[in-house]
Formats: C-alpha cells, structure tokens, sequence
C-alpha cells in the first residue's frame, strides 16, 4: 500500500523535477517560470538557481500545504501584492540572490505563519512602515548584502518575536535613536561591515532595548574610538566582535555595562597605548580573557609591541590624540533666512594631517559649505585646525542636530552636538474681527497663526485676563479650534480682545472690540417733587442702553435751549433751572434717541419722561410721570383746587360770624403821650382786629400737594375793621392806606394784640 502511495506520488511529479515524500526539488534546471504541474501536497518546494523572474504565473492557490518555499538565486525583481495570500501554512521563505528592492507589506500579506525570512543579497533600499504587519511570529530574518542606508523608529515595529537579524554587508550609516526596542527577544544582532562608527564612538544607548541580546557582531565598520557609554543596555551580551576595525583608544570602563561578556574579539594594530589603557589591561586580566592582536602604534618607542607585553611601560608624557578647543554652540536658535557659522577647533601634539567632517542628525553632510583653515602654534610643538559650516539662508530643512568629527590616524573625536532651530515669526491666518451684538446674544471670536515652531494663542480682555464671561461660566473654548465663544453676551463683556500668537520667534497680537448694544430704557421712575418759587429746580432723566442713548429735553413741544438759567450736567440726564419764575411753568419732556455708529441713522426709542410744571407766586409744584399716566397729576391737581376752594369757603363763614360780635376797645389816650415820630403813633393806634384773618394766615412753605386749607398774609386782606383813634370808634372798610401787621400769629384763632407800649399804659375801656 505504501509503495502504491509512493508510485502514485513519484508519477505526479514533473519531469524537470525530483521528487521525494512531500519534497519538490526543481533546482538548477534553467526555468524561467514556475513548472505549472507541481504537485499540490508538497510540503517543500525547492526553485533555486534558476531564471525565474515572475512567480505570480504559479497558482498559490491550490498550495496550501506548502511549508517551505525556496526562491533563492533567481532573476526574481517584483513579488506582485497578495500573491501568497493562500500559503498561510508557509513558514520559510528563501529569496536570497535576487532583484528585490523593497519590502512591503502587500507581498507578505497571508504569511501568518511564516518564521524564517531569508532577502540576502538583493537590492533592499527600502523597508514599507509597518511592513512586518502579517509576520508577527517571525524568528529569523536575514537582510544581509543589501543597500539598507538606516534604520528608523519603526523599521522593526511588529517583530517583537524575532531572535535573529543579520543586517551586515549593508551602507547603513544612521541608526535612529531607539529603533531596536521592537526587538525585546532578539539574541544575536549581525552589523558587520556597515559604516556605523559613530555609534560606538560618540552615540548614548542606541542600543537600548536588546536586553535579551547575547552575540553582537559589529566587525568592519572604521570604529576607531570605544565610548564610555557605547553598550548601554547590553548587559546579557556573552559575545562582542570588534575585529577589523583600528581602534586606537578606549575609555575608561568602556565595557563596564558588558557585565556578562565572556568573549571579545579585537584586531588592533593602531592602539595608542599610554596610561589611558591600563585599566583595560586590568580588566583583560580580570575576566581572564587573551587577545592576541592588539598591536601598539604609538607611541614610537612602543610601536609594533602587543599591548599585554607594554603593559608596564604604559606613560602619558605627550599624547598625539586630539583635543577639541572649540566647539558649536549647544543651541543656536535662527530666524527662517539668516546665515549660521558653526566653529570646530582642535589641536594636537602630532603633525599628522587632521579630517574634519561634518553630521546632521548623525549623517554626514555631502558637499557642505565647509572653511578649514590650519596653523601651527608659535611653540611649534602642536597643531590647531579650524573648521567653519556655514549655512546660507536657513530654513525648515536645516533644523537639526549639528556635529563637529575631527580625526588624525590616532583617533577620532566628536564635538557636543548643537541643535539649530529654524524660527518663523508668527503670522495670523485667521485674525478676530470687530463686533458688535445685542445683550444676550452669543459671541464668536475666532484667531489662528502660523510659525516655527507652531505658536501658543492666548488671549486677554483689556490688556488682562479677567473675564468676566469664564468667571461666570459663560464662556466655551474648543480644545483643537480656533474660535471661542461667549453665550449670554452681557454689557461687562465689552471691550478689547486680544489675540496673542507667539513662540520662541517672537510675538504678534491682533486686537478686536467687542461692543454690546442694549435697548435705551429709563433707571428709575419720576417721583413727584415740591419746591418753593425762587428756588433752583432739578429734574432728573436716568437713562441706560449701549451706546449710551442721546437724551433730548422739550418743554412744551419745544427744545430747550441753554441759558443763564437752564443748564444740563450728567450727559443731560439732569436738567438743571436757577431762579424759578412762573415763565417756566409748563409741559417738561425728557426723550431717550439711541445712539449709532456712523453711517447709521438714529433711532428714537418711544419711552418719553414728561415733567408737568406749575409755577404760582410763591410756589412751584411738579409732577412727573411716563406718557400715559398724565392723568394722575390731573387727578392731584384737582384734589388740591378742591382743598384750596373749601379753604375759603370756610374762611367766609367764620368771618361773617365774627363780624357780628361787637369787638372790644382799647383806647389810648394820645394827649398824655409826649410828642412821637410818626413810627410811635402807629403802635399806639388801636386796633380791633378779625380773628377770621388773622386765623388764616400761614407759612410760605405750605404744601403744594392741596391738603393744606392755609394761605398767606397777601391771599387774605381785611375787608373791614374798626379803629379806635383819640377815644373815637372809626369804621372803615377796606382801609388799604393802613398796612397789616406781619408778626407771629398762631392759627387757633385767637386774637393777639401787639403793642410797643407797656401794659400799664394801655387800658382798656368797655364799648
């Protein structure tokens, strides 16, 4: 039955092909395409050194139990995209020694499975972001003799399972910080023969995040100089291949972080054994470890020796290293078209010719505008070199970390990096406008600006930062836009808003005004008043509205015009009449119009305050009230003619009963009094006069609400009265030619005589 099987299988495999179990093997037969008939359960299928150059003729489909696929040493320059969709079983894939030169994601997408990725020798130039997307489970992947140049951030994202990664034979020369902590499992790490030098010389941690890392070759890449902090994060690593490079010194502990190194190789015959490398020597002893090729080049008396038999022979009288005594600045900051000159010095005790070049972000800058000037000190035992980078007219692609690397046949030495930024002063995109809105309406304020970097925008209100909209929660700003609003919009919002844009350039500010419009309207009601004629007269119209409305006062109908005695104060919210006469008696109006901005025609509010004025000769009395309420001042004036006319009515009737009681007489006898002045005889007269009038005399203050019956001395003039002159009774009526005595009266009625005279001179008589 087995042998069956067997036959069965051995009849379905091609010509061109051998086959044994599950194993296709078609190699070395000159196809230039895949042989159609390949029998569907091969596991492995083996095509190498052939002429192939398409694979997408082949139907992968029906394949899905294929395991391996062996592609290596064909004319292979495109993998067409999904074309190994259906191989989900495959696990490696050799395409060693063709025409490759980019790795994406397309082509590898279905290889769910696949854990060995060999693409040695082709062209790879590039790797696709997130190209490893579909070979997550990979465990080896070898990118070796390519034309890889760096590794980014993300070169090796998704391949947290690889173990082993050749990149030797490649031109890589810039490595970007952290790009290996997508690789926590990687054990052994190949960048042999690439031209990363720099990484070992001057770089801190580069290799951070390889803390499974046990074998590290990095063998062939012009490594002169060994950091202090070269192999940071390395401490699991059993195995360091330096070999092939002239190294020429190594600092103190330099392989301090290697706690767990057990192996070193180095082939040196360019070491600069000075006092510098007895450390090291200790060190070799202690991890007890033999390097047979570590060959003195200096100083001339050491040279050729191995560095274990110099041991103690190690000085430092004169050192030939180089020494930098300038170096760029740590942080230059440039606006966007000025010119930058970076500066590098160094000396050395030897005549040997020094290189300078200079790096960018850790790549080398081709055709620079490089100055180099060299001189020879006076003592002539050193020489200093010079070197000047001058960047004409920078902009956004010349920010960036900038290097000075100077180096002589005893080593190499890097400067502090300097870091340039590129600044554009801030330009507003979007500038805040004026506005204007009524109370109680949302504002929008919107302000955006461009620059390098990209500027901060704030704002502020009045040259501050209180606002009462955020106090009161009535502002909304958006996190990532360029507008905040104001709801609610109230009179203490108004003002100026001031967009500020700025960044490390400078600073730019746009200003806009905020204005809130508020209907005119009236503070407070009118209360009636009351005032004495003579007196200064003050009729208040309080207003409010944004703008401020324009107040017209009108008497009778008419403007009133400033004169001596009418004036206005408080933007004509007070009017103001000095000396009150009956002339001002009248129909007073206070009208509110608001204001506008220009171009704009007023609008006359239809709120109006009158002032009804009545001006009597002693008195003035006012009243106020808002347009339709006139006829309670109708009301009140009514009510005070009714008080005054029932006053009178009642001063009638109690005269004409008086008048029929017989009055007493007092007589003074004018004989016996001596000779008086006509002012003497007029205290002498005796008078009878009628309670009635002197009852209804009254203060000049009476109210003039007309709840007051009282009137004054002029109001009321004795019709008739009798007098008693020499002992005679003379009855006159309306006697004008004799004045009425103005003196304190009280009104109760009741009858007071005053007299200059004594008592004991007056007597009086019985009628």
């Amino acid at each position: 039955m087995i042998n069956l099987c067997f036959a069965a299988k051995v009849k379905d495999c091609p010509d061109v092909c051998n086959c044994l179990g599950t194993y296709v093997d078609c190699a070395s037969n000159k196809l230039s395409k895949i042989p159609p008939n390949i029998p569907k359960w091969a596991n492995v299928l083996t095509l190498q050194n052939n002429s192939i150059k398409r694979i997408s003729d082949f139907n992968w489909k029906q394949y899905t139990e294929l395991r391996e696929l062996i592609l290596n040493k064909n004319n292979i320059a495109n993998i067409p995209n999904d074309v190994l969709q259906h191989s989900t079983q495959l696990k490696v894939l050799i395409l060693d020694y063709n025409h490759l030169r980019v790795i994406s994601k397309t082509w590898l997408y279905g290889l769910d499975s696949l854990k060995q990725l060999s693409l040695s020798h082709n062209v790879i130039n590039k790797i696709d972001l997130d190209a490893w997307e579909f070979c997550q489970t990979l465990y080896v992947l070898d990118l070796s003799f390519n034309n890889l140049e760096s590794i980014e951030a993300d070169t090796f994202k998704n391949l947290g399972q690889l173990q082993k990664l050749s990149l030797n034979n490649n031109n890589i020369t810039y490595i970007k910080e952290n790009a290996f902590v997508h690789l926590p499992k990687l054990k052994v790490l190949n960048l042999s023969n690439n031209q990363i030098s720099w990484t070992i010389e001057d770089a801190n941690g580069v290799f951070q995040g390889l803390n499974d890392l046990l074998k590290f070759h990095l063998a062939g890449n012009q490594i002169k100089s060994i950091n202090v902090d070269a192999f940071i994060g390395l401490k699991n690593v059993t195995y360091l291949n330096l070999a092939n490079n002239n190294i020429t010194s190594i600092q103190n502990n330099a392989f301090s972080k290697l706690s767990s190194l057990k192996d070193l190789v180095i082939n040196t015959t360019s070491l600069l054994c000075d006092c510098n490398l007895r450390w090291f020597v200790d060190w070799l002893h202690l991890k007890q470890m033999k390097l047979h090729a570590t060959i003195c080049a200096y100083p001339d008396g050491l040279r050729g020796q191995s560095l274990i038999e110099v041991s103690k022979n190690l000085t430092c009288d004169e050192s030939p290293k180089l020494r930098l005594i300038e170096e760029p600045e740590p942080e230059i900051m440039a606006l966007k078209g000025e010119n930058i000159t970076l500066n590098c010095k160094a000396i050395s005790s030897s005549h040997d010719i020094m290189t300078f070049l200079w790096k960018k972000d850790n790549i080398e800058l081709v055709n620079s505008n490089l100055v180099i000037k060299s001189y020879t000190e006076p003592d002539g035992k050193s020489t200093v070199t010079r070197s000047e980078l001058n960047l004409i007219n920078v902009d956004h692609s010349d920010a960036g970390k900038y290097q000075c690397v100077v180096s002589n046949s005893f080593g190499t030495t890097y400067s502090q990096k300097s870091a340039i930024s590129v600044l554009v002063y801030p330009t507003f995109v979007k500038i805040p406008k004026n506005i204007t809105v009524r109370a109680g309406e949302m504002v929008r304020l919107e302000c955006a600006a461009n620059g390098e970097p990209t500027p901060e925008i704030a704002w502020h209100k009045d040259g501050g930062n209180d606002f009462p909209a955020a106090r009161e929660r009535r502002m909304q700003v958006m996190p990532h836009d360029d507008v905040f609003f104001i709801v609610n919009a109230k009179p203490i919002d108004m003002g100026v808003y001031s967009c500020t844009a700025h960044n490390l350039a400078g600073t730019v500010v746009a200003n806009a005004s905020l204005t809130i419009q508020e209907k005119p309207s009236f503070i407070k009601a009118m209360e009636d008043k009351e005032f004495t004629a003579g007196e200064d007269m003050v009729l208040p119209c309080l207003a409010k509205g944004l703008p401020k409305p324009t107040i017209t006062w009108l008497k009778d109908g008419e403007a009133i015009i400033r004169t001596e005695r009418h004036f206005f104060i408080h933007e004509d919210q007070l009017l103001i009449i000095v000396d009150s006469v009956k002339a001002d008696s009248g129909v007073y109006e206070c009208r509110l119009k608001k204001s506008s901005r220009r171009g704009e025609r007023t609008k006359q509010d239809h709120r109006e305050t009158k002032y009804i004025i009545f001006i009597s000769h002693h008195q003035c009395w006012a009243s106020s009230t808002y347009d339709t309420s006139n006829m309670m001042g109708i009301i009140i004036i009514t009510v005070v003619c009714c008080a005054v006319l029932t006053s009178i009515i009642w001063v009638v009737i109690i005269y004409q009963t008086r008048k029929r009681i017989p009055p007493p007489v007092i007589q003074t006898e004018m004989q016996e009094l001596p000779d008086m002045t006509d002012k003497s005889r007029t205290h002498q007269l005796q008078l009878q006069l009628c309670p009635d009038n002197i009852s209804n005399h009254s203060s000049s203050k009476d109210s003039g609400t007309g709840d007051s019956a009282k009137h004054s001395n002029d109001d009321l003039v004795p019709e008739e009265f009798t007098m008693i002159v020499n002992g005679e009774i003379v009855m006159d009526v309306n006697n004008s030619h004799i004045p009425l005595l103005h003196y304190p009266r009280s009104t109760n009625h009741d009858r007071i005589i005053s007299m200059e005279t004594s008592a004991s001179d007056v007597e009086p008589k019985d009628v």
